[in-house]
């Protein structure tokens, strides 16, 4: 069966530890003198030629509570009210059939996508739903140091317990359906986390060792048999910070750009994809546009299309 796709756009940047008001999003729908495509044409291409179907719906602005919030420095009650917008919106994706692709936005955003993914199929299906989270950290930092953008993993398995933060148990994500790929800069917490937990962690020392193709097949095994669905969570920093630098956290020696299509690629071919978040690509960053392409590219990768 062909899938239908919605874009849903979530441009929330208030957790990170640079932020921003403009519009990343809109950034990335819209060519401009640095760049051939922007993914609105991209994706008419797509539909017109190729028969595609994905639907753009909008954007999922922050209301006046997440504005008063971020002002009077109530970071997570922001959180909890920004991803209860997010989660609504993706739900409804959900209950209509679609796949939905979301795009941030900081990591924050994946707080909403994955409550939805987590309530719809897991709490309301009794599946069992592999993240798959290609990402430079590892974002379960459950101390009170740093940003709330390094936080979303820690949050959602509720080992983060600050500031009235908690989740409801049938929502609560196990680690051990966390897959890391591409992780090269841990907190000391996060290393103690993932040591005790044992979260599968195919980290960069790994790929450069036994080479991408063999980490994917061992992913997906794993997906085949032990999985009902599988979502995934990129992070644009995942890529070598010599080359890509349109973000907030660029990190020397992470994924090439071939390596990262193949990984989109296969993971949004299984039949057991339900989903996926972009986030962290700062268009005001990407001085040449490179990054911007890429990021279509990548996204183009989730709809069934690579070349």
């Amino acid at each position: 069966m062909t899938r239908s796709y919605d874009i849903i756009g979530a441009p929330f940047n208030q957790l990170g530890c640079v932020t921003t008001t403009q519009n990343t999003v809109d950034g990335l729908r819209q060519m401009d003198e640095r760049t051939w495509i922007g993914l609105t044409d991209w994706m008419g291409v797509r539909v017109s030629r190729w028969g595609a179907r994905i639907c753009d719906l909008g954007d999922v602005q922050p209301n006046n509570k997440v504005k008063t919030c971020i002002e009077s420095a109530k970071k997570e009650s922001a959180l909890a009210e920004y991803s209860e917008q997010l989660k609504s919106k993706v739900l409804s994706s959900y209950r209509s059939g679609n796949t939905p692709i979301t795009i941030g936005g900081d990591h924050s955003i994946a707080v909403g996508t994955l409550l939805a993914t987590l309530e719809h199929y897991q709490q309301n299906k009794n599946e069992k739903v592999a993240i798959v989270w290609i990402d430079a950290h590892a974002d379960c930092n459950s101390t009170l140091d740093s940003n709330l953008h390094g936080k979303p993993l820690a949050m959602l398995t509720n080992e983060y317990s600050h500031n009235g933060w908690s989740i409801e148990p049938e929502v609560t994500l196990s680690p051990d359906s966390i897959f890391y790929i591409g992780v090269r800069d841990l907190m000391p917490s996060e290393y103690e986390f993932i040591k005790r937990t044992g979260i599968a962690n195919f980290g960069m020392t790994h790929l450069d060792t036994v080479g991408i193709q063999a980490v994917l097949i061992e992913l997906m095994e794993k997906i085949d048999s032990q999985f009902d669905r599988v979502y995934l969570s990129f992070d644009y920093d995942v890529l070598d910070g010599s080359v890509y630098r349109a973000c907030a956290t660029p990190n020397v020696g992470g994924l090439s750009a071939r390596e990262a299509l193949h990984i989109v690629h296969t993971i949004a071919s299984s039949p057991k994809f339900v989903g996926a978040d972009f986030v962290e690509y700062m268009p005001e960053l990407d001085t040449n546009g490179v990054s911007k392409e890429l990021m279509v590219k990548l996204i183009d990768a989730v709809w069934g299309f690579r070349a």
